[in-house]
């Protein structure tokens, strides 16, 4: 079956239902506050002696979160929490803030995601054909591996400067799909987009392909519904809704979102990026002017890494430790007989990168990014939406540019978030003072997602800040392809032509409102 390729228009539609849910949410983590600083002015009538008791316990949980290894930005906001609501800030604190049931929460999906990637381990094998066709490139490839990260070689990519393009080649892959069909998305949304790769998956699925679907319920929550999901059930689809917004709401545990995209065919392609599932992401819309996003198309051993992935997050979800990923893998999928062939030259190297939450406070992914910073050389493009950066990378940054190395970053000229976007504004500055330089898209909001090198680049699902850094499920693709690279450079060079030039001079007379707004928000960057 061959979809619709000519896009009809699109729609922003917000089911009721959704939103019910979502509001009743918000309430009880409302009342949740109200509750607790009640009881905190409640327990102030016992004078004195409370007094004592309240100011041993913030010391001791001032001197705890200080020898937390968690990051400063974490750091930072309980404190500043604390300060400004000295007895409902420690209740809070004590609830949501420690170690305790998240830990042993972090403990169990950890598991589900280690039973998969226990079978598909680095070993060092790729490693000196790298070193020879990337001098230097070695080291990243290493700290990688170090965190199970394997790498590949033989693979070929595609680069995607559109989700428009993205998408049409997709669902050409979706179409001629023999044996599977993995989609994870953060969001899912009803549309003129969905209706170009519905009947497809639905066609596939009662060609005999089994068809997977995991979205994130938070990202989905306003743009899909019950009947939504029925439908690809009911079609034979099976369909997982990863961390339900009211499963762990009494432990603030619903902050820790999905927001890994993948796509992958019978273990041949893969594809990851900054698209969604939603019509703004192909342009069948406008929200907030011309949306811009990217990707990447895989095909090669690297797509096993995105098929790795997948299957951790969606034990995770369904809870079941169910896979043979040995059913999945590019080396061993199975078709007419034969096993899909494996060319693995020492060319185009790839490795898929993925972390979340259950990492903290090691991070996988903030380490290759900042060690990627450091060994940057001749260029470092950067395309984030959003730009919310703690002191270890913006150090990184700044050692690239004052040792000569042409450093430069786009943002959106229109925002989709406006306090994400004030604080992005607030990081420019020192930044700007250092030496890089930084390009705003003025046709409106850019939502790629790329850090791009000479020698190696990481193409996926990673913003630079806090949220991405710490609290997400985030994937990404670090590849040694100079094509690619290629590509992407000319995308980017591209982009700025339609960016405007942050100026220092103009960012340091902006309005004395909206540096205390920055400077208030700044100090909560890690919940923002």
């Amino acid at each position: 079956m061959k979809a619709n390729r000519t896009p009809s228009k699109g729609f922003f539609k917000t089911y009721l239902s959704g939103l019910l849910r979502f509001v009743a949410v918000a309430l009880l983590i409302v009342a949740q506050f109200v509750i607790i600083c009640l009881l905190s002015l409640r327990l102030t009538v016992f004078g004195l002696y409370f007094y004592v008791i309240a100011e041993f316990a913030a010391i001791l949980v001032v001197i705890g979160l200080m020898n937390n290894r968690a990051s400063i930005a974490y750091k930072t906001a309980w404190l500043t929490i604390i300060a400004l609501l000295p007895i409902a800030g420690i209740i809070m604190y004590l609830l949501w803030g420690r170690s305790g049931i998240k830990d042993r929460i972090k403990k169990k999906n950890l598991d589900f995601i280690n039973n998969i990637n226990s079978k598909y381990v680095p070993d060092g094998s790729k490693i000196p054909g790298l070193e020879k066709a990337c001098p230097g490139g070695a080291k990243l490839a290493r700290l990688a591996e170090y965190y199970g990260f394997p790498l590949t070689s033989g693979n070929s990519f595609r680069y995607f400067a559109s989700g428009e393009q993205a998408f049409d080649a997709l669902i050409g892959d979706l179409e001629s799909a023999e044996s599977f069909i993995f989609l994870s998305f953060f969001i899912v949304a009803d549309g003129a987009l969905w209706e170009r790769i519905r009947p497809v998956l639905i066609e596939r699925a009662k060609a005999g392909v089994e068809v997977r679907m995991m979205y994130d319920d938070f990202g989905s929550i306003l743009r899909t519904d019950k009947q939504f999901w029925q439908t690809m059930d009911s079609a034979g689809i099976r369909t997982a809704s990863f961390n339900r917004i009211t499963r762990y709401l009494s432990k603030l545990y619903l902050n820790y979102r999905n927001h890994q995209k993948i796509v992958v065919v019978d273990g041949k392609v893969g594809y990851t990026g900054g698209f969604n599932l939603a019509d703004e992401y192909i342009n069948a819309i406008r929200r907030f002017g011309h949306w811009k996003d990217g990707g990447i198309r895989i095909e090669g051993p690297a797509v096993t890494g995105l098929t790795s992935t997948f299957l951790g997050m969606w034990d995770m979800t369904v809870e079941a430790a169910e896979e043979d990923i040995s059913r999945y893998t590019y080396e061993g999928n199975i078709r007419g007989g034969e096993a899909l062939s494996n060319t693995p030259g020492d060319t185009s190297f790839c490795q898929i990168i993925s972390d979340g939450p259950e990492n903290n406070p090691d991070n996988p992914i903030l380490d290759i990014i900042t060690g990627l910073f450091y060994e940057a050389r001749g260029y470092l493009y950067i395309t984030t939406p959003y730009l919310v950066i703690e002191e270890r990378l913006s150090d990184a940054l700044l050692q690239a540019a004052r040792s000569g190395v042409d450093v430069r970053i786009i943002t959106p000229g229109i925002p989709d978030k406006k306090m994400v976007y004030q604080l992005t504004k607030y990081n420019y500055g020192r930044l700007l003072e250092g030496g890089v330089r930084i390009f705003e898209y003025t046709p409106g909001f850019i939502h790629i997602k790329n850090i791009i090198t000479p020698d190696v680049g990481i193409i996926g699902t990673i913003n630079l800040d806090y949220r991405s850094l710490f609290l997400h499920y985030e994937c990404g693709a670090l590849l040694w392809d100079r094509e690619a690279l290629s590509e992407a450079r000319a995308d980017f060079e591209a982009t700025l032509n339609e960016c405007r030039e942050v100026d220092l001079k103009e960012w340091k007379s902006r309005p004395l409102m909206t540096r205390i707004l920055q400077w208030i928000l700044n100090l909560f960057a890690s919940e923002v």
